[in-house]
Parts: C-alpha cells; structure tokens; sequence
C-alpha cells in the first residue's frame, strides 16, 4: 500500500511598488526564497503593473525570510522571474506598509473611565493606526481599537497614542503604534492591508 504525500505548502510573497510602496500583486514562490533569482507565480493582481515598476519589494509572508528588492527580467504568463539586488530591513518595510482605510470603528478607554467612543479609520499598518473621533483622549494614552476589516473575525488591539490635532469640526485627529501584537495578529494586519490596496488598485485598473 502506497501512502499520497501532502505537497509542501507554497511560500506567498507580496509584491509593492518600491516608489510609492503600492500594493501590485501576491504569488507564489516556485523554488527556494534564497536562490540567485526569484520566481513567482501571480495569483492576485496585476502582472503587467510589475513588469513596468522599476523596482519591487518582494516581502514574503515568512517572517523569518527577509524581504529583498529587485526588478523583473522574465516574464512568461503569470509567471515572472525577479533578480534581487538587495535585502531590505524586514522589520521596517513590514511596519510601514500603510494604507488609507475608511471604517467605522470604536476606541475603548483603559484608564476606567467607563463607555466607548465612535471612530473613523484613517490609515493602518503593522506599526500603528490613526483615526478621527469625537472622545477626548490624550497622547501618551494607551486605548483599546477595535480593527472590523481582518478576515476572520475582528480584532481588538491596545495602541498608545502618539499625537492629536483638533480640527474645525467636533472630531479630532489621532496616531498611535500597536503594543505587544502577538504573530497572528500581525498578520492578520497585513492581510487586510494587503487586501485592500489590491482592491483599490483592481477598482482603478477597471475604470481605466
């Protein structure tokens, strides 16, 4: 009796644009994350919009795997073939993968004071979230922020507060960094970033 192996599961890696750090597509990883060059099959995007940047930031899912940057030099269907030019600092490019949200959400104070207050996304990364809310809150603050947009199932993640600007209106402007995420969670972040920049950008690909 002969026993069916599991095919290894395939490396995913995201693919941005290294000017404006843009969302262009996912694939997967054929072959070894560390060979001369790179080969990904494209699974969620646009091919053509990574062939015409003229750099891209190849960031695999692996966290122990660090992202590099690099340029097309093949292409066949869906596959393409990147040659690397060099590695990126992992920790920094995945923080600072920020996109634009808009998302209803709530802030939840830790300091006792009792209730919860209405919010609007502005913009999230693995790093930190701002957002505008009518609740009077301080920088230093640490609040819990309820994130609706992951996947699964919502997240609620404790941020401290490092700025606030009032505006005209009765709402106020906050920017704060995540404390203490656990992996999952981390990605989870990063999957809805992700997902939603590749959203805007097919949105934009078809009005064009």
């Amino acid at each position: 009796m002969f026993f069916k192996k599991n095919k290894p599961q395939k490396e995913i890696c995201v693919l941005l644009d290294s000017e404006s750090s843009r969302v262009l597509a996912r694939g997967y990883l054929e072959g070894p994350p560390d060979a001369p060059n790179i080969q990904l099959e494209i699974f969620e995007g646009n091919v053509q919009s990574v062939v015409n940047a003229e750099h891209v930031q190849i960031i695999p899912a692996d966290e122990e795997v660090p992202p590099r940057l690099g340029h097309v030099i093949h292409r066949q269907g869906n596959l393409v073939v990147l040659e690397p030019t060099r590695v990126l600092a992992g920790d920094k490019v995945r923080e600072n993968l920020r996109m634009p949200v808009d998302f209803e959400t709530f802030i939840y104070p830790t300091d006792g004071t009792p209730g919860r207050y209405r919010a609007q996304g502005n913009d999230l990364s693995c790093g930190g979230i701002s957002f505008y809310s009518d609740g009077d809150l301080d920088v230093g603050e640490i609040v819990e922020v309820v994130i609706p947009i992951t996947r699964t199932a919502p997240l609620l993640l404790t941020c401290q507060l490092l700025r606030k600007n009032r505006e005209s209106s009765a709402r106020t402007f906050y920017a704060g960094k995540h404390l203490d995420l656990l992996p999952e969670q981390e990605s989870m972040i990063r999957e809805a970033v992700f997902s939603v920049q590749l959203k805007v950008m097919q949105r934009q690909n078809a009005r064009g």
